[in-house]
């Protein structure tokens, strides 16, 4: 039976599976499967509960629109979890040997970042409360129905009520206009769901970590004079009855923190801050009493964490560092050319060795560790979305990460998923993947500016027919670090279905290819950055000569976006541009941007009062009297973080100097439209892309 070709429509039929989680004891694993409700227009997500040997799996939830954050506890009796099915986002208990979920907690503004009590007798998490405030509660013996009152009156009042603001960064993609709330640390007794607040003040709390014996509670924190105008997170603790806190170190930028067994030290993802939002994430270790850090990835060359690009991902939570039981090695994920893989770094004293365990050509986005040598992993490949998986390390053979220097080659050698031997938990989008024909990348490298090397990747079009020509998307990714990867992209799928052939690289900037390869890009925004893209495009039509060079489209979104508008200022070689979520005038985005003034001043290297002429000159507006391209500037009215007003103003300036340039606003979405939008919108998004392009494309059969 012959495949159908993939569609726009087909997005409200994935299924996104992932935040594996061990029991305890490593017989069974618990994970989310997202999947859009096309009724509601909405996504539900629900938790499974799968053997570890793949002989068997429930679905445990069914309630509520939203079950996620699942965390054992530690004797492997109950599942503690996150549900908005009652009373808003709170605590559900789930007995894992009978019985139905009972409601542990009754937070007015919610909770998340959910860890246990050792002893199992208190959960510990993150609870938005005002400033200068205590946390809030709904009253005992509210009913769902009043307590749902109590918000939506609380929301009415607080969106037709004017709002007043004494602090630089005021709203957040997603969120909206904040309203002064700061994470907190609460301790929830697991019997009676008695409440107690451990921090305080108007400073947020990170996610924290307990101490082995119970007796801390460590976090990442900013305690600055002025949190926003001084970008730092340290480490403190603080007693797990409550207490005052200590600081344990504050010479680096803390991140996600994990205790060792013995509880001697901590571990933690972090930097010094060398490049700003560049920077490479790296393991640092501290003595749990306090101390100077030490950085343990001074011989690893890679970044710490998963910066793939994709828009199949939902709501994913990366781990922090996860300690053997033994103490001897720690594990992480980490981004290198195409790949994110699990690392191993075996510490010896001050240092630590880092080498693949877990890898291959594909994206490894969730992870969870037994303490011994088996792993549960939630991974994409570049022909399907997503698969949750057991697998045991022992006795497999690992692959080490060396050094490159940014002119030095890069192995073409594609990389099968290792280590043999998984055992598959789940059959999400298997079904889907039985009817549709999806396309394997073929992967090239090129030599750009400086003798620098850069990895792309080229979509065959569907029905690919060989001595035949084909037109071609560029399709640039936003970031601007982040990378491309052996990962699936349904966007890019579909256009290969409707018959073009889709080119797609990791300029400088991108993450992935070492940390100077990462920094290039700061303070020379489309500069060599623009070049590496064409000429990765070029490269890419010399290589494959089913490319139509005289056919080719550009679309991208947000650093992608930006990209798309200031090539479109600089080229005519384009028939027909889609620039998404964009960004076309530094000036304005420094005021109106949730991240507006760090992004801007780290990033284009400047601020509006001291470097006014630097942030025009590096702005697509500057240039948009030169657009010939026919262009659609397609933007989230909620996008906070590229706000409407930057395609405002690029479309303004094109179609009064007479350009051929049209407007698509999309309602209700954020500058996250494309990964986690409503279904509908998503699909409208796709299509309109597509229209726009496919109307403009020459010479079509």
């Amino acid at each position: 039976m012959s495949k159908r070709r993939i569609t726009a429509q087909d997005v409200q039929k994935f299924e996104w599976p992932g935040n594996p989680v061990f029991s305890p004891d490593g017989r069974w694993v618990v994970y989310e499967r997202t999947v859009a409700n096309v009724k509601d227009d909405d996504y539900e997500t629900h938790l499974v509960l799968a053997a570890a040997d793949g002989s068997t799996s429930r679905t445990l939830t069914h309630a509520g629109k939203r079950n996620w954050g699942a965390v054992w506890s530690p004797d492997g009796k109950t599942l503690a979890f996150l549900s908005n099915r009652s009373f808003g986002t709170q605590v559900w208990l789930l007995p894992m040997e009978g019985g139905e979920a009972r409601r542990l907690t009754r937070f007015r503004r919610g909770i998340h970042a959910l860890t246990w009590a050792p002893d199992g007798s208190r959960l510990y998490g993150l609870v938005p409360v005002p400033k200068e405030g205590s946390v809030e509660l709904y009253d005992e013996g509210l009913s769902d129905k009043e307590a749902k009152e109590q918000a939506d009156k609380d929301r009415e009042e607080w969106e037709q009520n004017p709002k007043r603001y004494d602090w630089l960064y005021y709203k957040r993609d997603g969120g909206g206009l904040t309203r002064g709330f700061k994470n907190q640390l609460v301790a929830v007794d697991v019997a009676t769901g008695e409440v107690q607040q451990l921090t305080s003040g108007p400073y947020d709390v990170g996610e924290p970590a307990v101490s082995p014996d119970g007796k801390y509670i460590a976090f990442p924190s900013n305690r600055a004079a002025n949190p926003e105008l001084e970008y730092r997170s340290d480490l403190y603790r603080v007693p797990a009855t409550g207490g005052e806190l200590e600081l344990l170190c504050n010479d680096a930028i803390v991140y996600q923190l994990a205790y060792s067994p013995d509880g001697k030290s901590i571990a933690f993802f972090g930097h010094r801050n060398e490049y700003w939002f560049a920077t490479h994430t790296r393991l640092f270790l501290v003595p749990s009493e306090g101390g100077a850090s030490v950085d343990l990835c001074t011989d690893f060359p890679d970044t710490l964490g998963d910066d793939c690009v994709s828009d199949m991902r939902s709501h994913e939570h990366t781990p922090g560092p996860l300690w053997s039981k033994d103490g001897r090695f720690i594990y992480a994920l980490s981004t290198r050319e195409g790949r994110c893989e699990v690392v191993r770094f075996t510490l010896n004293g001050t240092t630590a060795t880092g080498e693949v365990v877990i890898g291959g050509d594909r994206e490894v986005y969730g992870l969870s560790y037994d303490g011994g040598t088996r792993f549960a992993i939630a991974y994409a490949t570049p022909v399907h979305p997503g698969r949750v998986a057991t697998v045991d390390i022992a006795g497999q053979p690992v692959r080490s990460r060396p050094p490159r220097a940014v002119t030095e080659p890069m192995s073409a050698e594609r990389v099968a998923p290792f280590p043999n031997g998984e055992v598959r938990l789940d059959t999400c989008n298997d079904a889907l993947l039985a009817e549709v024909e999806v396309v394997e990348p073929e992967v090239f490298f090129y030599t750009s500016e400086d003798g620098w090397q850069v990895q792309g990747f080229v979509l065959k079009p569907v029905g690919f027919e060989a001595g035949k020509k084909y037109p071609v998307i560029l399709e640039i990714h936003g970031g601007p670090h982040a990378m491309y990867a052996y990962s699936f992209f349904h966007e890019m799928q579909w256009f290969a279905a409707e018959g073009y052939a889709v080119v797609y690289v990791n300029p400088r900037g991108s993450s992935g290819y070492g940390q100077e390869f990462v920094n290039a890009v700061r303070h020379h925004y489309g500069e060599k950055d623009a070049a590496d893209i064409l000429n990765g495009l070029d490269a890419a039509l010399e290589k494959f000569d089913f490319l139509d060079g005289d056919r080719v489209a550009v679309t991208g979104g947000s650093y992608g976006g930006f990209m798309t508008n200031w090539l479109v200022g600089h080229t005519d070689r384009f028939f027909a541009a889609v620039s998404q979520r964009s960004i076309s005038n530094w000036i304005s985005f420094y005021g109106v941007s949730d991240i507006g003034p760090r992004f801007t001043e780290t990033e284009v290297g400047g601020d509006v009062l001291h470097d006014f002429e630097k942030l025009w000159k590096a702005s697509p507006l500057a240039y948009a009297e030169h657009v010939k391209t026919p262009l659609l500037l397609k933007h989230g009215e909620n996008d906070l973080r590229c706000p409407i007003e930057q395609a405002e103003q690029f479309y303004t300036a094109i179609k009064r100097n007479g350009g051929e340039v049209e407007l698509l606003r999309v309602p209700n979405a954020s500058h996250d439209l494309s990964r986690t939008g409503k279904p509908k919108l998503r699909v409208a998004r796709l299509e309109a892309m597509f229209r726009f392009i496919h109307d403009r494309l020459p010479n079509r059969d």
